[in-house]
């Protein structure tokens, strides 16, 4: 639980007659990170590598096919055995030929639609035009439809530069010009800020020709409309079967792109990879199955550093997120998540320490995770908001920081009902404890917090060097434990007033404590980290923020709701002012409560305490595997 899973180099020597079931099973169990055979086994193997140019051909075919299909729902799945009976169903999917003429019309036909609605939508803007539209282009002459802003300011200067005919409408004007003019009225008009349309060649009447326009539209849309009925019988038929197999040539040519990393003969496959130590049963049970025994297993030797896979109790996995916000583990050192998973909510809660703030985040977040499982139809929040949070974090992001929130919002409400804290206002009970009247008290507890914070990050720090193998460095952590502890006791004696000398046990102690730290992290750690001296100080002083900020959050609420109160003992206009801010300022306080103590407390855990033990840079665990949606896995850890 506090440590990454445990992981095993092995190398797997496979008769190659049962090459692609094993890879098969490697691949849909998804235990193994593929690494690359080292050189000498390449050597010893030789080359003769496995060509597979079937596969890339069917999957262009068939992501080019699925392209053109209307998407289908559909919950049924589909198994293919082996890639023999995976390309015996692609070749028994008959439908590309219609299907790619189909497309072919479809788009031909959208792309007249265009054409047609768009010149539909100028003959709307000349309807002013009484005459035979013919008239206005011939072999002499040719037309532009104009509009745009200061259209008359354009017009009577054109009159006055150009040998021109202008028949105006209400928010638009034709203008005909001769063809020998073309280039004369061009220059013309590139200084003006106004909007030209060469006009198409039309004939007869305004009405005849949009009659026209309107009759070929209908017709080329009722063709349209069929083939797109025909399309989505043929989708409806064959989309999930085709999407299938989509799916499952994709898995295959992953599976070709690793093949670069194994050692391939004549006779055998040699593939190389990490596995988590608790799948190896499985792992060799499903192998021994798929290759009827025909394969050699054993673990590697390696001073390489494994892969981290986080292996957290099912609760505490969602933190595991901020885990990997800061940074990844070493395989090889203490996988933090546990620990943020029970100090942030209480950090969290502490600062907020508000009933009635607590109560709306607890809401709020449980409302957002049903929303995040089921979107509205339409939303009420705006396009351009709901795209901006979009870039900044994803909606699995945001269900995940919703459901951390919850047993923060939780303590936020337990010790709100203890402060009597309810968005500033007080119910008529005594509080069990006030906040204001004990602040002395709360400082003392947030100092104590940051001692056992910053004692307890050293002596992780000792453990976590001790298994790594870097002695010097783990003991350099205990000569920081040890100055620190000695400047605590020093600084209760400072405030305490207490005897500065030796005959002062305690401050005799601390001298001792300091002078031996200081000591043992030179000689362990360099004369260079003395510099942290000062910081070391810092981070156990920097706890007090949690008492500061919610000390900040009680006395701005409270300063909220007193304008509030005074402004109705004064009058219904000061109480209607004194309302708005409330509401405005509770607004305020309600988000400086989320975002302060979310990011306070999360900077408390990664600065102040991660850094006293945490290495992280660690490489992720990348199994060799593909999520399925369409196809079903033939394999599974303990068939």
């Amino acid at each position: 639980m506090f440590k990454p899973a445990k992981m095993s180099r092995i190398r797997l020597i496979i008769d190659r007659t049962y090459y692609e079931p094993a890879l098969s099973a490697l691949h849909d169990l998804g235990v193994m990170q593929v690494e690359q055979v080292p050189e000498d086994v390449f050597m010893l193997l030789g080359s003769h590598a496995i060509k597979y140019g079937e596969v890339s051909t069917y999957a262009q075919r068939f992501r080019s096919l699925e392209g053109m299909m209307h998407q289908k729902e559909s919950k049924k799945r589909y198994l293919f055995e082996s890639l023999s009976d995976l390309f015996s169903k692609a070749d028994s999917i008959k439908i590309a030929d219609r299907v790619s003429a189909i497309s072919r019309d479809i788009e031909a036909l959208s792309s007249k639609l265009k054409g047609l609605n768009d010149n539909l939508s100028t003959i709307r803007m000349i309807g002013h035009f009484d005459k035979d539209l013919s008239i206005l282009n011939s072999s002499m002459t040719m037309s532009f439809l104009a509009y745009g802003q200061k259209l008359d300011e354009f017009l009577e200067n054109a009159e006055k530069n150009v040998d021109c005919i202008i028949s105006r409408g209400k928010n638009s004007a034709i203008i005909s010009i001769s063809k020998q003019d073309q280039n004369k009225f061009g220059k013309f008009s590139e200084s003006y800020k106004i909007k030209l349309e060469v006009l198409p060649e039309f004939k007869g009447s305004v009405a005849e020709e949009r009659s026209r326009l309107n009759a070929e539209i209908k017709k080329l849309e009722m063709r349209k409309s069929s083939l797109n009925d025909e399309l989505d019988a043929i989708s409806n038929e064959y989309y999930g079967i085709v999407s299938a197999i989509r799916e499952q040539l994709d898995l295959e040519t992953e599976k070709l792109d690793i093949t670069s990393r194994l050692g391939i003969s004549k006779f055998v496959i040699t593939i190389d990879g990490w596995v988590p130590a608790s799948n190896m049963k499985g792992l060799e049970k499903d192998l021994a199955n798929v290759t009827k025994e025909h394969y050699i297993l054993y673990t590697v030797e390696t001073k390489s550093l494994p892969p981290t896979k986080f292996d957290n109790p099912l609760k505490t996995r969602l933190y595991e997120f901020f885990i990997r916000f800061y940074s990844l583990p070493r395989s090889d050192e203490i996988d933090p998540t546990v620990m943020f998973a029970f100090i942030f909510p209480i950090f969290f809660g502490l600062m907020v320490g508000d009933a009635g703030y607590g109560i709306v985040m607890l809401l709020g977040a449980l409302w957002l995770i049903r929303r995040m499982k089921h979107p509205p139809k339409k939303s009420l929040i705006p396009k351009p908001i709901s795209r901006f949070i979009g870039t900044i974090i994803s909606p699995n992001g945001m269900v995940t920081i919703a459901k951390a929130i919850i047993p923060g919002s939780i303590i936020a409400i337990v010790l709100g009902i203890a402060f009597n804290e309810y968005f500033g206002f007080q119910l008529p009970y005594t509080a069990l404890f006030n906040v204001e009247v004990n602040l002395s008290k709360l400082l003392v507890i947030s100092g104590w917090i940051g001692v056992a914070m910053v004692a307890s990050g050293f002596i992780l720090g000792f453990f976590n060097r001790m298994a790594a193998g870097q002695k010097k460095k783990a003991f350099g952590r205990l000569g920081w434990l040890s100055a620190a502890i000695g400047i605590v006791i020093f600084g209760l004696a400072v405030l305490h007033r207490s005897q500065l000398g030796f005959s002062n046990i305690p401050v005799a102690l601390s001298y001792v404590l300091i002078a031996g730290g200081i000591i043992s992290v030179l000689a362990f750690e360099g004369f260079e980290s003395l510099m942290e001296i000062p910081s070391l100080v810092s981070h156990i002083l920097s706890y007090t923020r949690l008492v500061g900020i919610l000390l900040a959050s009680v006395i701005l609420a409270g300063v909220i709701d007193f304008v509030f109160i005074r402004g109705w003992a004064h009058g219904p206009l000061l109480g209607i002012v004194g309302t708005l801010i409330l509401i405005i300022g509770q607004l305020f306080t309600f988000v400086i409560a989320i975002f302060e103590p979310g990011i306070q407390g999360a900077r408390l855990i990664y600065v102040e305490f991660f850094s006293k033990f945490y290495t992280g840079n660690g490489n992720e665990f990348r199994p060799f595997s593909s999520r399925r949606k369409r196809t079903l896995s033939r394999f599974e850890i303990g068939e």
